[in-house]
């Protein structure tokens, strides 16, 4: 594989930023792009020129089938908005065409086994493009874990919060309301996939709870939701996910406490900097808190893009991944159900006032 052909479908504003910076890798051809929006190839978005002058080699399609029966291309992102994202993974791999696919990985349990059976009949990879997983913090944090000085985690806590209606325009199916994304805890990937990372064992167990509708006058929007998740040895995973609020602050925030150590990163809240920082009873120097020089931007990257530098590394590892003709994707279709499907059930659990479910995932028996 010389050049990767690339094509994707949906061009929002993330799908038209990965295309194009994708696109920028020597070892990179775009092909081809589809949406069922033809104006957000064709004309100009954000202030950017339209992708068909930028870009006049890639040939559009509003026909997803179409493309897929007229085009050969090696690779696909899927970025195609958060509730419909395995129908396009399942027609690639059954085309043995590789697929970049946005995260959440699936809606539905039923899409989960069936996407899962999709991967298992082809030859081709998916990769979770899991933003967060990228992150220099992260890394760190799986470093600190992997060298031993944290111990087993028992306790790990992930908060997402973001008021995101400035993006409800331009993004509607941020919007709550019918058919849309009306508990945030089934965006849960971003806060699960890092700490899952570190865990040896499947979340099992969850309840999880909202806070109701209070900052708007939509019925549907629920502020914040939290859940408690718990493993089969009991570790327990706690995370706070809110899409509405007025907590004006950076994002995201992970604490992990292990039988020997402790490891957190606290987002930037005004005029105080963001911190990562661990303490270790393994190494010596180092049981009271130490403070790290890293932030989100991960190290060794060809080009920085997306996320601070969060999507160039997922990407740059796929590829080199494809290169080396490697067996699965550095983060594989398994990882991103893991960190998928915990919310699908964690939204039951609201719908039944926090009443305790049993996560089922489709490698079970």
């Amino acid at each position: 594989m010389e050049k990767i052909r690339l094509a994707v479908v949906g061009l929002g504003h993330r799908g038209r930023d990965m295309f194009k910076n994708i696109s920028t890798s020597d070892g990179v051809d775009a092909v081809c792009a589809c949406d069922i929006k033809k104006e957000l190839f064709f004309e100009p978005q954000r202030n950017n020129p339209p992708l068909a002058e930028t870009m006049k080699q890639v040939k559009f399609y509003d026909d997803f089938e179409k493309m897929l029966a007229d085009e050969k291309f090696d690779v696909l992102l899927v970025e195609t908005p958060a509730l419909c994202h395995a129908e396009f993974c399942a027609k690639a791999l059954a085309r043995n065409i590789h697929v970049y696919s946005d995260i959440p990985s699936v809606a539905t349990l039923a899409e989960a086994d069936m996407l899962w059976q999709a991967q298992a009949r082809s030859n081709a990879l998916l990769m979770t493009g899991a933003t967060t997983m990228g992150w220099g913090f992260v890394h760190a944090m799986q470093d600190i874990y992997h060298k031993g000085l944290l111990g087993k985690p028992y306790l790990l806590e992930a908060e997402y919060i973001h008021d995101c209606r400035s993006f409800w325009q331009e993004s509607p199916w941020r919007k709550p309301g019918p058919g849309n994304l009306q508990n945030p805890a089934y965006y849960c990937t971003h806060g699960l996939g890092p700490l899952l990372s570190i865990m040896d064992e499947d979340l099992r167990y969850v309840n999880a709870f909202t806070t109701g509708s209070h900052v708007t006058d939509i019925p549907e929007a629920n502020d914040a939701n939290i859940a408690v998740y718990r493993t089969e040895s009991g570790v327990t995973v706690r995370q706070t996910n809110s899409f509405i609020n007025n907590y004006k602050a950076a994002t995201h925030s992970f604490r992990v406490f292990g039988t020997d150590g402790c490891f957190e990163h606290l987002a930037k809240r005004g005029n105080l900097p963001e911190v990562t920082g661990f303490s270790s009873t393994k190494m010596y120097g180092a049981r009271e808190y130490t403070q790290l020089p890293v932030s989100f931007q991960p190290y060794d990257l060809p080009k920085s893009f997306g996320h601070g530098g969060a999507d160039s590394y997922m990407w740059y590892s796929f590829e080199k991944a494809l290169r080396a003709k490697a067996a699965e994707a550095p983060c594989s279709l398994r990882d991103g159900l893991r960190m998928t499907i915990p919310g699908i059930f964690a939204v039951q659990s609201i719908l039944e006032d926090g009443k305790k479910f049993t996560i089922r995932y489709p490698w079970d028996k």
